[in-house]
């Protein structure tokens, strides 16, 4: 009896996990449906979970030139926006787990407070900062403000890794001749590469499909990014259903595969993060 408990948890378990699989995956299953469906077919009665005539042509009407200009957008912004914060939190998250000082712990604290308000409460200051320095359309923009957006949690995330690393190691480092630079990149920016991964992860995923900023800070296609080029195939007239799939299952493919490449590295950063050794 007390062997049959465990076994028919573990299926009751497994059967948990399968239909919360099918309801968190449904709305991508029928995103891939739908771009596969000829044009008329989404509206066709009955309706059909998989279309009866798959077709590709909404991806081949979707790749075009403008949504290859979108997506080297988004490459930029956010490669950039990924370097550039996962830099500074390497460096702000050593800082507040070696320094003893009170300021630095009232410094993480305005760190995580930064993070409770909504993008849409600080959009309309960073709009008008952006404006004064003639920064909006370009870049720059958007990727400052993907790194304010960003850096409060991925400083929080590598500091909860950081946390974790004996001091010893840097002791040992620094009896041997090793400065403070050397011990930092020779030592523990080795040990930091799961908290690495999973910040990057973290930040990869934010910026490549935020819309609020790319919508507000762009104003011309040659700029947009490809949560705002979707927007394409909203006309005033209908939603062109197919090819509106057809691109959001080709935005989605980069980050779901970069996901699965680096799925242990950013579970093994996110669990060694959480408890302290």
């Amino acid at each position: 009896m007390s062997v049959r408990q465990p076994k028919n948890r573990r299926i009751l378990l497994f059967c948990l996990n399968l239909v919360l699989a099918a309801i968190i995956l449904m709305p991508f299953f029928w995103m891939v449906s739908v771009s596969l469906k000829p044009a008329a077919e989404p509206f066709a009665i009955p309706a059909r979970l998989w279309p009866e005539h798959p077709t590709f042509e909404n991806y081949v009407t979707a790749f075009r030139p403008e949504f290859r200009i979108y997506f080297v957008n988004s490459i930029i912004v956010s490669a950039a926006t990924l370097i550039i914060t996962v830099a500074l939190a390497l460096f702000a998250a050593y800082a507040f787990t070696r320094a003893q000082f009170r300021l630095i712990s009232i410094a993480m604290t305005l760190v995580i407070v930064s993070q409770m308000f909504p993008a849409s409460a600080i959009i309309i200051p960073i709009y008008k900062m952006m404006k004064a320095a003639n920064l909006l359309n370009t870049y720059t923009s958007l990727i400052l403000a993907y790194v304010t957006v960003t850096l409060p949690v991925a400083i929080w995330m590598m500091r909860g890794f950081m946390a974790n690393l004996p001091l010893t190691l840097e002791e040992a480092a620094a009896i041997d001749g090793a400065g403070p630079l050397r011990t930092f990149f020779e030592i523990i920016l080795p040990l930091c590469r799961p908290g690495i991964v999973a910040t990057a992860v973290f930040v990869l995923i934010v910026t490549w499909q935020e819309f609020l900023f790319a919508l507000s800070f762009t104003s011309t296609k040659e700029m947009r990014t490809l949560p705002v080029g979707v927007n394409d195939y909203i006309g005033q007239y209908g939603i062109r259903y197919g090819e509106l799939m057809a691109s959001s299952v080709l935005i989605s493919l980069p980050v779901v595969l970069v996901f699965f490449l680096l799925q242990r590295q950013f579970v093994a950063g996110l669990t060694a993060g959480a408890v302290k050794g």
